[in-house]
């Protein structure tokens, strides 16, 4: 459980880290120190969340060697980064799966008017969308993938069977992006980070549609472990990846929700019970025993 270990070390180290990190960088941003003026183009960003969040994810890649080290990590390949030289490894595959899956369920919505198409779109904001939207896609697929399906899920089957670890990534990964609530500080001090740190959490209490949320990420996390698993290669979970992005980002960009109960969610297309029947489908497609070829259990000599 050497590589188990080492990984749930990393993540309280990245947090705490992050914690110290982000109101040093506020005060400095904030300073008037003519040393510190580099930082004043930083002065219009005065969200200590974002600062936290951006903290948070400077140290889990800067972080990554010392993992990469201690869990005696010999190439990227073992992160998935495989040699570019088959089939399995185009990433368009998986950008297709993930457009036209999440895309499916936008249909559904509009179909059953729970969405709306928007009126007030202009050429200039199709510009701004299409760089914004493409630049998530390609820089979040990367980051998280590499993150959580190419380091975490890849050390944890070496302690345990694949699927197992794949349920374990999957939590991880979905309880991450619950830490997204922006509050009003007054007052930023040394101890910011960590005082301030549960009021990052998701207000769950006043928002019905959470639970659906956290299992559809749950289930996401599930496909693209799999996909990893299967493939041998990180570039169609990326290619997935990216596609959810691009149609969740494009579907509230074009529509607005009319209905939000929470069979259709509220801002997004995968906080609805909507997604979780396809979802589900995926999961169970990718992670189904396959006859005749035998899993890959856990390196017991790692």
């Amino acid at each position: 459980m050497r590589n188990t270990i080492a990984i749930f070390i990393y993540i309280i180290a990245v947090f705490f880290g992050a914690a110290l990190l982000a109101p040093i960088i506020w005060m400095g941003v904030f300073s008037d120190a003519p040393i510190l003026s580099f930082l004043n183009f930083l002065e219009s960003h005065d969200d200590f969340h974002r600062y936290y969040n951006r903290c948070l994810m400077i140290l889990s890649l800067s972080g990554l060697w010392i993992l990469w080290r201690i869990t005696n990590i010999e190439s990227w390949r073992e992160l998935g980064w495989a040699k570019f030289d088959d089939n399995r490894c185009i990433p368009g595959y998986g950008l297709i799966i993930g457009l036209t899956s999440l895309t499916a369920i936008a249909a559904l919505a509009l179909i059953f008017d729970a969405r709306e198409f928007r009126n007030d779109i202009h050429s200039s904001d199709w510009i701004r969308h299409g760089i914004n939207t493409l630049s998530a896609a390609i820089l979040v697929g990367i980051i998280e993938e590499t993150l959580f399906r190419g380091m975490l899920f890849s050390l944890l089957k070496r302690d345990m069977n694949w699927r197992v670890a794949a349920v374990v990534s999957a939590i991880i990964f979905a309880s991450v992006h619950f830490i997204d609530q922006r509050p009003t500080i007054s007052e930023i001090t040394w101890s910011s980070g960590f005082t301030a740190f549960p009021q990052f959490i998701h207000d769950f209490e006043s928002d019905p549609h959470w639970v659906a949320h956290y299992f559809n990420l749950t289930l996401a996390g599930l496909i693209l472990a799999g996909v990893l698993q299967r493939t041998g290669n990180i570039y169609c979970s990326i290619g997935i990846h990216s596609g959810w992005i691009i149609a969740t980002k494009t579907t509230g960009f074009l529509t607005n929700p009319i209905n939000t109960h929470v069979l259709w969610g509220e801002g997004k297309i995968s906080d609805g019970w909507a997604a979780t029947p396809l979802l589900g489908i995926m999961t169970w497609y990718i992670l189904r025993p396959n006859e005749g070829q035998s899993d890959m259990e856990p390196d017991q000599t790692s």
